[in-house]
């Protein structure tokens, strides 16, 4: 390979690695925050109102 052709493909692979990396850190952050966040409470869902109940 002459010079020329070295430096477009250096950054061809920086830039596929660095993409990678970008990727691999949003997954990490994804599965921990997953993984360690407190599951809220689920409320149960109130059931239909019906009016003609009297009180």
């Amino acid at each position: 390979m002459s010079p020329r052709m070295d430096l477009p493909l250096l950054l061809a692979i920086t830039v596929f690695f660095w993409l990678v990396a970008q990727a691999w850190t949003l997954l990490v952050f994804w599965a921990e925050e997953g993984a360690t966040r407190p599951s809220a409470p689920v409320a149960p869902r109130p059931g239909p109102i019906r009016k003609d109940k009297k009180p």
